[in-house]
């Protein structure tokens, strides 16, 4: 990793996995590249997430070291059974979509993921990570753009060719940038709680539907865990947060009796998240040299689990853009970029956005349907026209 000289080829301001992804596929290919993120990179804050990587992700890494590190804390998924309303099981079996060397999916605690990704960065001599540190100002010109950076004992600038938004769904950068996005709120809450999973848990997701539109899901992640979430209406949520943990703990036992001994240690509001989703869609992915990546270009529901494997992609996309556009077969690479990735993002956010299971909003006539029917192919093989982009940047280049 080389000392900081004020000077990259591409600042990408966010040290989650796709900007630290991205840089490290840059810096393979002799980039100067920065990495500016207010946090650490390992931050202790993200130790219990635990984000499933698709397939393909699994394939990426796979090509470039990381999978057996990954995969000695990670949870492998080979199935997400879903319950209907009715009573009608419906199997989605990753061997059965897959054509790519993983027929699962697998959950990894996010430290260790960023913590892979950064540690490889480490090691080339043209890229630098500067964790700690905030960005004060961002100013074009010139064609470059400067950013005035602090840390907790000096004050710093680091200008660059092009600059990459990667901080986040509300991302301070876009708006730095004057970009403006639509955020869409999605209503039924989701209630989610983790324990060590029992003995001999099954390698699969299982999903229950109530009649009422309530559904259960239950899934083993990392480091031999259970999650467990519970999602309703928000009047009925609203009932049974009122009415205290039992309620919950008897909504969770009607779905899955076989739970009973499992959450009996569950009493206090304080074991339990709630989390709210939000799909975020800015006007445009791109100004000049600026564009936005992951969460920044694109947040969205946690149905399906795709956010961060969409943003893994879009970072196959955008280095594989820049490159090209840098041996001069692109002359706008941020505009081809969006142009690939944008229409497909969409389209998983608008199905996200009928959906009755996340939002009252949806398509009421839907409700204790199916939520993975229509997106499973898209949930094990990614977007077919990023395959390109794999083969030119990471399995063309070893």
């Amino acid at each position: 990793m080389h000392e900081n000289d004020g000077h990259a080829d591409c600042g990408i301001v966010g040290g989650g996995p796709a900007g630290l992804l991205l840089a490290l596929l840059l810096a393979r290919r002799g980039w100067r590249v920065t990495v500016v993120d207010k946090n650490a990179i390992r931050d202790p804050r993200m130790a219990k997430i635990a984000p499933f990587l698709s397939p393909p992700s699994l394939e990426l890494f796979e090509e470039l070291g990381f999978l057996d590190e990954l995969a000695r804390v990670g949870q492998p998924v080979r199935d997400v059974v879903e319950f209907t309303a009715t009573g009608e099981q419906r199997a989605m079996d990753y061997a059965s979509y897959i054509w790519r060397r993983h027929p699962y999916i697998m959950s990894v605690p996010l430290p260790t993921l960023t913590g892979v990704l950064h540690d490889a960065l480490e090691r080339e001599a043209t890229a630098a990570v500067l964790p700690g540190t905030s960005v004060r100002k961002l100013t074009d010109a010139d064609g470059e753009y400067r950013l005035d950076l602090a840390d907790a004992h000096r004050e710093k600038t680091l200008t660059c060719r092009y600059l990459i938004c990667s901080d986040g769904k509300f991302s301070p950068m876009r708006t730095a940038a004057g970009i403006e996005a639509d955020v869409f709120d999605f209503d039924r809450p989701a209630v989610f709680f983790i324990h060590p999973q029992p003995s001999a848990w099954p390698a699969r997701v299982d999903v229950h539907h109530a009649p009422d539109g309530s559904w259960l899901g239950v899934m083993p992640l990392a480091n031999e865990q259970l999650a467990v979430q519970w999602a309703a209406d928000p009047e009925d949520f609203e009932h049974v947060r009122s009415a205290g943990v039992a309620e919950l703990r008897a909504r969770v036992l009607a779905f899955r009796p076989d739970l009973h001994e499992w959450i009996g240690n569950l009493t206090d509001w304080d074991q339990i998240t709630v989390a709210y989703h939000h799909v975020v869609q800015p006007k445009v992915w791109s100004r000049g040299g600026l564009g936005l990546l992951g969460d920044s270009a694109h947040g969205m529901h946690a149905i399906g689990a795709q956010g961060l494997n969409m943003a893994i992609q879009d970072a196959l996309v955008l280095a594989d853009r820049l490159i090209r556009a840098a041996e001069g077969e692109l002359a706008a690479p941020l505009e081809s970029y969006e142009a690939l990735r944008r229409p497909f993002v969409t389209e998983l956010q608008r199905y996200q956005m009928r959906l009755p299971h996340a939002t009252t909003q949806g398509d009421q006539d839907r409700a204790g349907d199916s939520m993975y029917a229509g997106i499973a192919e898209l949930m094990a093989n990614g977007q077919p026209e990023v395959r390109p982009c794999f083969e030119r940047v990471v399995a063309g280049a070893k």
